[in-house]
């Protein structure tokens, strides 16, 4: 019987995905745990606090991959192309990332007492903002941890690791729970806690098994710069790529109150399955896609990017069509009935997840473009502003989702055509959706 299933999966090209799954499975801890901080803090808090909650995590996947510079992006390149230099790379790299960090205190604690001297106003976010250096930090460990276990072959430890490091973190979320039991007003500050908890413990158990890094290395300014030279295009790329993934919440936020503003972030909620796949199975290829490309063989990267999207797709299309038709159960099963206009924009929404079968830059970005993909980016970015706000003006809140697909589906064609492979992948679709 298991062959039986096993020669299925390989007749419909989803076979030999093992370490892929590895490493789907490992990064969804970290979207189960987000999905029940939603189901269980948006029961706690009012809609008006929630929507608080989710700006303050919305600051944080906004504010923290700009404040990177790069850096594990490359990292993320250099392990790849230089297996044997591993530690050497991760010494500079975390070298950098702490000196980011130590920047970021000195920054807020400047603007902190400015706000105590009346000179510049911080909000709810006075005292408060100075912990944000600590989920900075464990947000940019763990993906570059994530990154060294990738690049060692190493997908089933990270695995068991990250369940150790999700128990953990689950314990932080229920002590959270407990502690607004009594302090409701605090919840800004359970937020910054909570979300710091998910990536912390998880990045604490993958440094301690690393027992290599700790390893005396020279911090050698030459691979910094490295690091700084392939990164910093990607930066601006970064930058001009969260602002259109964000910028539908940015327009909402700055137009709209807490209350408006919750009822768009939980209807622009991504069911993670489909990033948390994407990313998995873009992450497992890039370091094989670098070598191919370093051996002079562009095809064979290209060839394995068309069949890794179509074995994405194979899992995640199927799972977009039952998410659709059971959209409004999701929504007041990990909210409420409270949130129930927010089932509309949740199904517009899982439009943009048709494109969440690969990463479409990756390509680019192994053969070291990435200048190229930070101009791709930014004229994306312009076209997502323009189209978000005109139809914001138009049709309301709505029309800023469909700004974003509008730009998700011209930046995705546009790496396509760039790389002289949307006709294939045309094919390769239609041949399996439409004539199988």
């Amino acid at each position: 019987m298991l062959n039986k299933v096993k020669n299925l999966a390989n007749a419909y090209g989803v076979g030999g995905i093992k370490k892929s799954l590895h490493l789907a499975v490992s990064q969804s801890f970290v979207a189960i745990l987000f999905i029940g901080i939603d189901f269980i803090f948006s029961k706690q808090l009012s809609v008006a606090e929630f929507g608080i909650w989710k700006e303050v995590f919305f600051i944080f996947n906004l504010g923290i991959p700009l404040l990177a510079f790069g850096l594990p992006e490359g990292f993320k390149f250099f392990i790849a192309k230089r297996e044997n230099d591993f530690s050497f790379f991760f010494q500079n790299v975390t070298a950098s990332l702490l000196k980011i960090a130590f920047t970021v205190f000195v920054i807020i604690g400047i603007l902190n007492l400015l706000h105590y001297f009346n000179v510049f106003s911080l909000g709810p976010y006075y005292l408060l903002s100075l912990l944000f250096p600590i989920p900075l930090l464990a947000f940019l460990f763990n993906k570059v941890l994530r990154y060294s276990y990738i690049n060692l072959n190493q997908a089933e430890k990270l695995t068991k690791l990250s369940i150790y490091g999700a128990l953990c973190s689950l314990g932080i979320v229920l002590l959270g729970w407990l502690f607004l039991t009594k302090y409701p007003e605090e919840y800004a500050l359970v937020a910054v806690f909570t979300y710091m908890a998910v990536f912390l413990f998880p990045a604490l158990f993958y440094m301690k098994d690393l027992t290599f890094i700790r390893q005396p290395q020279d911090n050698a300014i030459v691979a910094r710069k490295k690091m700084y030279r392939y990164g910093l295009p990607l930066y601006f790329a970064t930058f001009a790529g969260l602002l259109s993934v964000y910028l539908d919440k940015f327009i909402v936020n700055i137009f709209e109150d807490e209350t408006v503003f919750a009822i768009f972030a939980v209807g622009a909620f991504e069911i993670p399955i489909f990033a948390m796949l994407s990313a998995a199975f873009s992450q497992q290829i890039f370091p094989v896609m670098v070598r191919h490309i370093e051996d002079d063989n562009e095809d064979k990267a290209k060839e394995l990017w068309l069949q890794t999207t179509k074995k994405v797709s194979l899992i995640t299309y199927p799972f977009i069509l039952i998410t659709m038709f059971f959209a409004e159960d999701i929504i007041f099963f990990i909210y409420s009935e409270a949130y129930e206009a927010s089932v509309i924009l949740f199904k517009t929404y899982l439009l943009i997840a048709l494109f969440r079968n690969n990463s479409y830059g990756i390509l680019l970005t192994a053969k070291g473009h990435t200048k190229l993909i930070t101009k791709i980016s930014i004229a994306i970015l312009s076209i997502n502003i323009i189209a978000s706000l005109l139809l914001y003006n138009y049709i309301g809140i709505q029309g800023i989702i469909y700004g974003t697909l509008l730009s998700a589906i011209g930046m995705n064609f546009t790496y396509l055509i760039r790389e002289k492979i949307f006709f294939k992948f045309i094919l390769l679709f239609g041949r399996n959706w439409f004539l199988s």
